[in-house]
């Protein structure tokens, strides 16, 4: 079964170097990780210890078959649903939204916030967030990465390996999102992941079709999507033309002790201010590279994130509240705008909905020792976007280190700290594989974050 696994895994990673050697007539198999950990928070004046599903992987199950068609012709397919292990449900976990509205009987109460847990004008100096029930409702909508409603909410799709490239069409990780993982110490495990809130970048895409190729150590993807979601579909024809469509590429070269990547992801969105009129959302560019020197690998990566057209901005959510007046109110208005976005759509380091221009750092190491791995990471990142809410630059150093040990092929035990140090406005917190961080009581407070765990994989 193992070596099953491994074979479909290498043909969804390199399509037409597989399809050329594939010997299977063909196969379908049951897959997948149950991960799980208890982790302590500190974000700025609050802290607290749980125990969460998905610190160094999204737990989940999937199945993914092939049939060799001969000819060097494969077909594949691959379904994959979200599993909260701490539950048994699957949902997201939520994320750590510290700091209560003005009104609430619990402590502490967001300075300058109003019962709505929105900023009540621009001058205010705290930001959406909180622990309540209506501050949680609406972020949570803006934090799902995964399709709202879906049995197989995280992969869904079937493809054509062919001698000349793989097609591929369903319900995809990204390019960009791949060059982020790929070329990062951490991958995306745990806190110390340098996909944190400060560079999101659109992680799957829905009604996508991807081509893939692989030659000479170079891996080429392109992707595009045609938006959209169930819940929408029949409005397709009311929509202007590309409206929510997201198109992104990739370009990988590998040898054995040295790699380079760059990944380019754009998304078209509708925004509430202009719902007819489709516009540029998030785009982002990642440009890695990876050396080996012995049992070390050296990873560096920088990154590019901007979205001068948010769907929403916190005015907008403040006429929506009013409006809905309640959490299901707030969620009917919301839910065209969010059935229409493939990607968070928060400025993830001030913690409210509006534009981002961010730059972003990575220097890590993955180090051999012993019977495991040895993970170091430091991470920069710098927002400059502007707006009324936005009035100065938001910056966050943060640094991680992390030790996983396999106990076997299959099971690894791990343990992380990691700090995120921030200044101006913004106000980070931590997450890991399977959840968002949110963000600290207040702008420029600090966060931390223990995780120890066990993955293990079938």
């Amino acid at each position: 079964m193992r070596k099953s696994l491994v074979a479909v895994a290498l043909a969804l990673a390199f399509p037409a170097v597989y399809a050329q050697g594939a010997a299977s007539t063909g196969s379908i198999e049951l897959y997948g990780v149950v991960d799980i950990g208890v982790e302590r928070v500190d974000v700025g004046t609050e802290s607290g210890t749980r125990l969460q599903s998905g610190l160094s992987a999204g737990s989940r199950w999937g199945l993914r078959g092939r049939e060799n068609l001969g000819g060097g012709y494969t077909a594949l397919f691959t379904l994959e649903s979200r599993i909260e292990l701490d539950t048994g449900a699957s949902s997201n976990n939520g994320a750590t939204y510290y700091c209560r509205p003005a009104g609430s009987t619990a402590t502490p109460v967001c300075p300058g916030v109003g019962a709505i847990g929105i900023p009540p004008s621009p001058t205010a100096t705290a930001v959406t967030g909180g622990l309540n029930q209506l501050s949680n409702d609406l972020l949570t909508q803006f934090a799902n990465v995964n399709s709202a409603n879906a049995l197989f909410d995280r992969q869904a799709f079937v493809g054509l390996i062919t001698p000349f490239g793989a097609v591929l069409a369903g319900r995809m990780y990204t390019p960009g999102y791949e060059i982020i993982n790929k070329f990062n110490s951490f991958g995306d495990a745990t806190a110390g992941q340098l996909g944190q809130e400060y560079s999101t970048v659109t992680i799957r895409a829905n009604n996508a079709v991807q081509y893939r190729a692989e030659v000479s150590g170079f891996t080429l993807s392109l992707m595009y999507s045609f938006g959209g979601t169930e819940i929408n579909r029949s409005e397709r024809s009311a929509e202007p033309q590309k409206g929510d469509d997201f198109y992104g590429a990739n370009i990988q070269y590998a040898t054995p002790n040295f790699s380079v990547g760059v990944g380019y992801n754009h998304n078209y969105v509708l925004t509430r201010a202009q719902p007819t009129s489709a516009q540029t959302g998030m785009e982002t560019l990642n440009v890695g590279g990876t050396l080996t020197l012995g049992q070390a690998k050296l990873f560096a990566q920088y990154m590019t994130r901007k979205n001068d057209n948010p769907i929403v901005t916190p005015l907008d959510l403040q006429q929506i509240i009013i409006a809905g007046g309640t959490p299901t109110g707030i969620n009917a208005l919301l839910a065209p705008l969010i059935a229409r976005a493939n990607r968070i759509d928060l400025d993830g380091m001030r913690g409210f909905a509006g534009p981002t221009d961010t730059t972003i750092y990575h220097l890590g190491l993955d180090w051999r020792l012993g019977n495991g791995n040895l993970r170091v990471a430091y991470n920069n990142a710098k927002d400059t976007a502007r707006s009324p809410w936005a009035t100065q630059d938001a910056k966050v150093n943060h640094y991680a280190l992390g030790y996983f040990y396999d106990m076997s092929r299959r099971t690894t035990l791990f343990g992380v700290y990691a700090l995120a140090q921030n200044s101006g406005q913004s106000r980070m917190a931590l997450g890991a594989a399977g959840y968002a961080g949110g963000w600290t009581t207040g702008f420029g407070e600090d966060a931390s974050a223990v995780q120890i765990g066990m993955r293990h994989t079938f």
